[in-house]
């Protein structure tokens, strides 16, 4: 039998079991972070413990762990805790109760095989998951949008392109690509100023985003030109969102700036897959199409 004050010293929590859920041992962590002392806890379940905690899975791994032998593993991206503790610190990160990795092995066998449940608080390691999780999605973000108007960028356009390009002529359906170009956007940054101009460019942004479907991609190509484009769209329809954009942008009051002062033009190609062109040179396309704009 482990010496008293080992067991009271280890650093995880520990708890043995007889064959009837009684509790026969509860170690000093388990006292320090339920707040239940060793002498109320022996001799009772944690059902008595905690009332209303049902786990069926624990009950499962205490008896396969009797009848079969071997260790078996509650997880916490499965479980989450077996034991209810608080953390009242963490609660704004989602985390009100203490996560833990439950091992759960019997030994001794007939009548007097006990099971001993450890609990491993592992809360520590999830937020650190939680938080590398979180930065490498800000980073993938950061990488495939532009940073003023959180549009997509050119490299998530050509990585897209090259995907959809492929669907496009396995499925047989059209792309509809639109540059738009703010017409004499110096002169905006020049009479206004350049914060002025960001907003411009951030509030068109909207406005495209806005008169588009869920499944079209707008992304910001250059300084003030946006490339927007349409699967599944022929020129008719391509052509009816350009007007849009057109008669939008003259008729809305951007940066505060009077309505008709920001204007833009289009320039507007479509990849057929009976004549494919590479996703380059649609965009090239589209690009000298606005330059005749």
């Amino acid at each position: 039998m482990m010496d008293a004050a080992l067991f009271n010293a280890l650093p995880i929590g520990v708890l043995v079991l007889d064959r009837g859920r009684a509790i026969l041992a509860w170690n000093r962590w388990l006292e320090e972070n339920t707040g239940i002392e060793s002498g109320r806890a022996i001799g009772h379940t944690l059902a008595d413990l905690f009332p209303g905690m049902v786990n069926r899975r624990f009950d499962m791994a205490v008896e396969q762990a009797l009848n079969r032998g071997g260790p078996q593993i509650l997880s916490q991206t499965l479980h989450r805790h077996l034991i209810p503790i608080e953390l009242p610190s963490l609660a704004r990160h989602g985390l009100g109760l203490m996560r833990q990795h439950v091992h759960i092995e019997a030994h001794g066998e007939g009548d007097t095989a006990v099971v001993v449940v450890s609990i491993i608080d592992v809360t520590g390691s999830v937020l650190r998951t939680d938080a590398l999780t979180d930065i490498a999605q800000r980073l993938e973000s950061d990488v495939n949008h532009d940073p003023l108007t959180r549009l997509f960028n050119r490299r998530f356009v050509w990585e897209w392109m090259e995907h959809q390009h492929k669907q496009a002529l396995r499925y047989d359906y059209p792309i509809a690509a639109l540059m738009v170009d703010l017409d004499l956007f110096k002169e905006v940054n020049d009479h206004h100023g350049h914060l002025a101009g960001d907003r411009v460019l951030q509030e068109f942004a909207v406005l495209i985003a806005e008169g588009i479907r869920e499944s079209d991609v707008v992304a910001r190509f250059g300084g003030e030109e946006f490339l927007v484009l349409l699967p599944r769209c022929d020129q008719e329809l391509a052509a009816d969102v350009a007007g849009r954009i057109v008669l939008n942008t003259r008729e809305k009051s951007m940066a505060g700036l009077p309505a008709g002062t920001v204007t833009c033009s289009v320039g507007l190609a479509l990849f057929d897959p009976a004549h494919p062109v590479s996703p380059g040179d649609l965009v090239r396309e589209a690009d000298r199409r606005l330059y005749l704009a």
